[in-house]
């Protein structure tokens, strides 16, 4: 016994259909990010050591809280060309300020297993901090 044409037709598009349901379902919960993304995310969640020279340039840039220096971490894109990720014991990262960020700077991160060590902020506006 056979089916006709239009009956498997039938059933072939309700396959598809489910299966393109449960594809849809499974990337709006992953998203799709892409290697930049990924790693200012990673950094973004660990723990962070910041002296209180570091801290007087990130107030000074207008990061006067950890909330805002998150976000701005999270909005930054990895300069992967100025970065060095095999360095020893830690990987460097040149994290540079995203469009539309308060102001334009780059971070030098050091990344270690769960903490991340801010080494240095280059910044266009004049701090006076030492």
């Amino acid at each position: 016994m056979s089916m006709p044409f239009k009956q498997r037709l039938k059933f072939y598009g309700f396959g598809f259909a489910l299966g393109l349901v449960i594809l849809i379902s499974i990337l709006n919960k992953k998203g799709c990010a892409g290697l930049n993304e990924r790693k200012a995310q990673e950094l973004a969640l660990q723990v962070w050591k910041i002296s209180d020279a570091q801290r007087c340039k990130l107030n000074c840039i207008g990061l006067t809280t950890d909330t805002l220096f998150m976000k701005a971490v999270r909005d930054c894109y990895v300069n992967y060309d100025k970065s060095e990720i095999h360095a020893d014991p830690c990987g460097t990262y040149v994290l540079e300020g995203g469009k539309g960020a308060v102001a334009t700077f780059t971070l030098l991160v050091a990344d270690c297993q769960n903490t991340s060590e801010l080494q240095d902020i280059v910044t266009s506006r004049a701090c006076d901090c030492k």
